[in-house]
């Protein structure tokens, strides 16, 4: 009797479901490594956008601030804005996807041991945007004081 070279249909159903398998199990660990890399850098951006005016208000200084307290006219405090309607600097040097958050400022006046501006910032995702899904925390928040400098 001649013995036929080949698989047979069991071992060929075998295989598949190992290969099913490994496909899987493939496209599983690839889909969490992509949500956590949006999830990333979404949340790097937001840290931008939140120490951007961070950065800008320390910039200007105290003298600035207490003015800009009794007239805002660069960005508005005390509401939500988008980032691209009410943008620090120019709209063109944001990236397309910062249209998708909103900032909150707040400055208020505090003294203590010397003169000094509480500046927070809330960075969040706008309502109903790609942007949601992805990022895993809803709210980011920045704070810092910009002193007075001492007379000498």
């Amino acid at each position: 009797m001649l013995k036929r070279g080949g698989f047979s249909f069991v071992e060929v159903l075998i295989g598949m479901v190992i290969l099913q398998i490994a496909l899987l199990s493939f496209f599983l660990i690839n889909q969490s490594s992509s949500s956590q890399s949006m999830d990333a850098y979404y949340e790097f951006l937001g840290h931008s956008l939140g120490n951007e005016a961070i950065e800008f208000c320390q910039g200007m200084g105290y003298d600035w601030a207490v003015k800009y307290m009794g007239k805002p006219d660069l960005f508005p405090l005390n509401s939500w804005h988008g980032v691209l309607e009410k943008p620090i600097f120019s709209p063109a040097s944001y990236f397309r996807e910062c249209d998708s958050f909103e900032r909150l400022i707040n400055m208020q006046k505090v003294s203590d041991s010397g003169n000094g501006v509480l500046v927070t910032v809330g960075v969040r995702v706008k309502n109903a945007n790609k942007v949601k899904s992805w990022l895993s925390r809803s709210q980011l928040e920045f704070a810092t004081i910009v002193m007075e400098k001492s007379a000498r």
